[in-house]
């Protein structure tokens, strides 16, 4: 035999770069499982105009403000003044309102070997953590619709249509002086169906988090649907009156878990740390966030609530 056909029998075989090897395709999963999180809270931002989530430090709190008018004594409180008299000042204050501190928001869950035998790894743990993922969403939503709810401004109209028309008018009474802005509103879907009777909603646009923004609806605006906001209730502020911010998984608190691989999406939102217990043969997920969607402005916020219109009685 030609020996310069010979091989020797130490060859060390390499694999090419790039090759998939075991464990990538887990990883890949969970690092598309928290991207996930990311993309649906930064297109509801993009659909509020909220150009970026802001960071922050684990402890900090966020102020938010309201505005305090004083008018001046007596008619003049009013806008009567005598012809050729002074016009007395109205004072207007921003003043702080509340604090609200940001905290981590913890989710675990484990899963034994008994149920991934039996029903297969993605169905026991992958796609329940997405059943977390969405218990997360929602969590944050309810928050926001709750804080929304403390709107010191309520009204009240007979049907959606005037109850739109009535918060439009008041929130550009509050934010004239500060020129161009967007009004959105918020309303629960059953309000938003039983108002188009049997029309279907056919130009809803999925924003993420959940809500879906109707377009042009009855003349509005920017209005989103979520089951979240109670029936009967219409929640608007301007656009720029909303702020998203988050702490950092990334930061400080990460050091909790050194040794173990923590997964998170690129602004560092949310963290997903996978471990499995030899003791009681579990694998268990545990998730955590950081994030609170708030009306800087308190009192920008308006809160209508949609009475039924009374029918006339029929006539003989």
């Amino acid at each position: 035999m030609n020996k310069e056909h010979k091989f020797p029998l130490n060859i060390q075989l390499f694999a090419e770069g790039n090759i998939i090897k075991e464990g990538d395709m887990g990883k890949a999963k969970d690092i598309d499982f928290v991207e996930r999180f990311s993309a649906s809270l930064v297109k509801l931002t993009e659909a509020l105009g909220i150009t970026r989530p802001l960071p922050m430090k684990q402890g900090n709190k966020i102020q938010t403000y309201k505005f305090v008018v004083t008018p001046a004594a007596g008619d003049a409180a009013k806008g009567i003044v005598r012809e050729g008299e002074d016009i007395p000042l109205t004072h207007v204050k921003r003043e702080l309102d509340r604090e609200i501190e940001v905290g981590f928001r913890k989710y675990r869950k484990a899963v034994t070997m008994e149920e991934v035998q039996r029903i297969g790894y993605d169905a026991a743990v992958n796609k329940s953590d997405k059943q977390v993922l969405g218990l997360m969403q929602k969590n944050v939503r309810t928050d926001f619709f709750d804080y929304l709810a403390t709107a010191p401004t309520k009204m009240k109209a007979k049907g959606l249509q005037a109850a739109f028309g009535k918060a439009w008018g008041k929130l550009n009474a509050l934010f004239e002086d500060y020129g161009e802005f967007q009004i959105v509103q918020f309303i629960n879907p059953e309000d938003a169906g039983e108002y188009l009777g049997e029309e279907a909603i056919a130009n809803g646009t999925s924003v993420g988090f959940g809500l879906t923004l109707l377009k042009d609806f009855t003349g509005a605006g920017i209005v989103l649907i979520n089951a979240s906001v109670p029936r009967g209730k219409v929640y608007a502020t301007a656009v720029d009156n909303i702020n998203l911010m988050y702490i950092d998984v990334n930061g400080e608190a990460r050091k909790v878990f050194e040794g173990k691989t923590v997964v998170s999406d690129e602004l560092g939102l949310i963290g997903l740390v996978k471990e499995a217990n030899t003791i009681n043969a579990t694998t268990s997920s545990t998730l955590f966030n950081g994030v609170t969607l708030f009306a800087e402005i308190t009192n920008g916020v308006i809160e209508v609530t949609v009475e039924k219109p009374v029918p006339e009685p029929a006539g003989e």
